[in-house]
């Protein structure tokens, strides 16, 4: 079995996020992101139970690659990364597309991801890798059990329901679904002589151009505190002008 992780390089969340040009500033050194260590803890589980081969796969400004080498210490035995210039500001279906590509290369059976990144939010990457695989999109996974067959546990609206998981599919995992494992030093050490490769964007069966055009990004004001009304018995008075001049209200 081979099992790929996506996950994500982001600024840490200790500093203030810039933007320009209505993108993120990265800076040379991110971090992972931690809704991906729950993807990678269920990747890690498979690859007890199965002796699979977990690759990371990431798309973004490499930098120092520290979020690379946290996902390896986890356990992960390599990881591969597309970073080109021509990616920048990618919308998710761009990113979908890329990370989709990745994991063709790998001939991967099972595609990980957390539910969404901590810096876009946008929660719909996993469910559009599926649609470009042809393969079912198993989301919101809160536990897995690992037996002689693997049982998943998904959030619904209704609660949770239970499914075996399919030989092929891709999965999202919620935080707090599993408690991801946490590296000692003999982990951190063994990191540094794992794979970390960069894959060509023209090595990969798609197009770069993007079907978006920036157009402007604008501060939003700050709303305004309301104003404060003394009741001496007279207040109900203040409140039935302030409608009328909102137009609320017309007559009383």
């Amino acid at each position: 079995m081979k099992i790929a992780v996506c996950a994500k390089q982001i600024p840490d969340p200790a500093v203030e996020i810039t933007y320009s040009e209505g993108s993120i500033v990265r800076p040379e050194e991110q971090v992972l992101d931690d809704t991906d260590r729950y993807g990678i803890e269920v990747a890690l589980q498979l690859k007890e139970k199965y002796d699979a081969e977990v690759t990371i796969i990431s798309m973004g400004p490499s930098g120092t690659q520290k979020g690379l080498q946290q996902a390896l210490q986890m356990g992960a035995d390599k990881a591969i990364f597309v970073d080109d210039d021509s990616l920048k500001g990618a919308n998710s279906l761009m990113t979908a597309n890329v990370l989709s590509e990745m994991a063709k290369s790998l001939s991967a059976d099972i595609v990980i991801f957390g539910t969404e990144s901590t810096d876009g939010y946008s929660g719909t990457v996993p469910q559009q890798v599926s649609r470009y695989l042809d393969l079912e999109c198993i989301s919101y996974v809160k536990a897995i059990e690992v037996d002689d067959n693997v049982t998943l546990t998904r959030q619904t609206v209704e609660g949770s329901e239970k499914l075996n998981m399919p030989d092929k599919c891709v999965i999202s995992v919620t935080a707090g679904g599993v408690e991801p494992r946490y590296p000692n030093f003999k982990d951190i050490m063994a990191a540094k002589s794992k794979p970390i490769e960069q894959v060509p964007l023209g090595d990969l069966n798609m197009s770069s151009k993007q079907n978006l055009e920036f157009i402007d990004i604008e501060n939003v004001e700050n709303s305004k505190s309301g104003d404060k009304i003394i009741d001496e018995g007279e207040a109900y008075q203040e409140i039935v002008n302030k409608l009328k001049e909102l137009k609320v209200i017309w007559k009383l």
